[in-house]
């Protein structure tokens, strides 16, 4: 009875708890819903006391650019005074009497750009488009009256009447918007671009970059360093691309990168964040898990946490009864960057991303200004994107000969399963390109150096983390000979005096069966050598026990041997 009230009282103090927020980029929402928040309010007042024309913030997906941009909206908006109070009892609030010249002044234009995210330039370009053209919808209360000249006038009903997408139409848009609101309101404009970057990485991937890179020239070069009705921009992505002249002549814009301490804390959670939402929740004990899978980035001097990890975790930990972590960062997206690093490593990046995947790290050095365009020139290149969108992390930082360099870890559990998955997946890929005849004919004709050399190729064609690992090798060999037509394969099957790794046996007539051991090469010990102490374990344990009891009459040993990449076969 005790255990039972028990019981029923954490289920109703958990229920008084606040809910894990997941998923919301709407700042208002999140606080009317009465969410649990983790405060970072405090962004505002820096971004305000730093007081730069434009500041790009470049961080990795996922770590709260958006929700952030959501709450400059609503903390600047002229439009927004009715919602004032949502920042009431947050860290900003301390401030207000401070800010009261920025609460609430400003007229907004908060863009978005991730709809760019398309298969075409055409339809791109449309879903931006329709994106700027609803911040003319929303503010078109502002053509009625005379307070807008008929010049601007007209400018702002070309656009807002518009129903095709063209680039001359769109191209100085934003412009002409804050020129508009900045007429209406008597306010400068405040311009909020969100995920600038998302349009050009799918355009270099889908093959239109080019074109991409014009339009978003020409709508930010208007809106950002022509433009006298702006007050402030802030820009968010994950890399800077300056050398595309997307910012060319743009004097007054502050980047802030990973790189840099500026609002290092206000994206991701700082650890004692972490363990104050753990905590809340009763969760305290799985603060190391937590942090061996979700934390190992360094914005700044600020130890940081993926942020969009650990909330999920901490949602599967209070309502499902599996408690291990997954990868909830890296299945939100198509890690596109880890794929063709896999997919098109030569040998020695190949060794580089082993190295990595085993606890190692990769000396490079960081440009911040590396462009999608410069992706396939040198593999420094593929590191620094790496690096600037989350999947890699310094851990040092050298300088040698006036130049800086830097030390790249892979920064927790969950990325490196990332990599691991992906490689898995290209290896897969790379087994299919196998002839299974010729490795069937090698094994049945005693081929060993022809079978040893195909397995051989196999393995130098693709990224390895499983050396040491013999339950890979005996996967991959068994499943390269399995669903055969004609032969039967079983697998650490009883037969002898033990278990045998793999067994084929003839189907269409019981005559020829295959006895297969396993073994993983000592340190100093040769392929020969391994070889042969396997075929020894088939003789010693009896391991054609089986195949004898069932009348095969042509039995044939094989011991394979591994040595990293290499394989080597013998048979009796």
């Amino acid at each position: 009875m005790f255990y039972a009230i028990l019981i029923l009282w954490e289920v109703l103090e958990l229920d008084k708890k606040k809910k894990v927020a997941i998923g919301y980029e709407n700042f208002k929402e999140l606080i009317d819903k009465n969410l649990y928040y983790v405060d970072k309010t405090m962004f505002i007042y820096d971004l305000i006391q730093n007081n730069s024309k434009v500041s790009l913030i470049t961080r990795p997906r996922r770590f709260g650019k958006t929700l952030n941009f959501s709450m400059l909206k609503y903390f600047f908006s002229i439009t927004e005074k009715e919602n004032a109070y949502i920042f009431d009892g947050l860290k900003i609030s301390e401030h207000y009497d401070e800010l009261k010249d920025f609460r609430n002044a400003y007229p907004v234009i908060s863009l978005s750009m991730k709809g760019g995210k398309q298969p075409d330039f055409d339809n791109a370009l449309d879903s931006l488009c329709n994106e700027i053209r609803n911040k003319f919808i929303d503010y078109s209360y502002i053509l009625k009256g005379d307070i807008l000249e008929p010049e601007l006038k007209e400018k702002f009903h070309a656009i807002y009447t518009c129903r095709t997408t063209s680039v001359t139409v769109f191209k100085e848009s934003i412009k002409v918007l804050s020129e508009c609101l900045e007429r209406y309101y008597g306010k400068k404009t405040v311009i909020l671009i969100d995920e600038y970057d998302v349009p050009l990485e799918n355009s270099y991937f889908c093959g239109f970059y080019d074109k991409m890179i014009g339009f978003i020239r020409s709508l930010f070069e208007s809106a950002l360093k022509t433009n006298d009705a702006l007050e402030f921009a802030v820009i968010t992505g994950c890399l800077r691309v300056s050398k595309e002249s997307i910012f060319t002549g743009l004097n007054n814009l502050k980047v802030n990168s990973i790189l840099v301490n500026n609002y290092a804390e206000y994206f991701g959670f700082e650890e004692c964040e972490v363990k104050e939402l753990l905590d809340y929740y009763d969760l305290g004990e799985y603060f190391d898990i937590t942090k061996s899978w979700y934390d190992g980035y360094t914005f700044g001097d600020k130890d940081v946490y993926n942020p969009w990890s650990v909330v999920n975790y901490a949602s599967r930990l209070l309502t499902e009864s599996d408690k291990f972590p997954y990868n909830e960062w890296v299945n939100s997206s198509s890690n596109s960057i880890i794929r063709k690093l896999v997919n098109e490593a030569d040998e020695t990046t190949k060794s580089d991303v082993e190295w990595l995947i085993n606890g190692g790290s990769v000396r490079a050095r960081l440009d911040e200004t590396v462009t999608y365009a410069d992706l396939d020139a040198k593999i420094e290149n593929m590191w620094n994107f790496l690096f600037f969108t989350g999947y890699l992390k310094n851990v040092k930082v050298e300088i040698v000969n006036d130049k800086r360099w830097y030390d790249l870890v892979i920064p927790n559990k969950e990325i490196k399963q990332c990599y691991e998955d992906i490689i898995i997946t290209y290896f897969e890929k790379q087994k299919k390109t196998v002839d299974r005849n010729e490795l069937f004919n090698a094994l049945l004709e005693r081929d060993t150096n022809k079978f040893g050399r195909i397995i051989t190729d196999l393995l130098k064609r693709s990224i390895s983390f499983y050396d040491g690992n013999e339950s890979f090798y005996h996967g991959l060999i068994s499943g390269m000979l399995a669903n055969s037509y004609y032969y039967r394969l079983e697998s650490n099957r009883e037969s002898g005096d033990g278990r045998y790794d793999i067994a084929l046996y003839q189907e269409d007539e019981l005559e020829t069966a295959i006895i297969i051991e396993i073994k993983l090469c000592d340190k100093k010990e040769g392929l020969k050598d391994c070889c042969k102490r396997a075929l020894k374990q088939i003789d010693d344990k009896h391991y054609s026990a089986e195949a004898e009891s069932l009348g095969y009459t042509n039995i044939i040993k094989y011991g394979i041997a591994f040595k990293n990449k290499l394989c080597g076969a013998m048979c009796e």
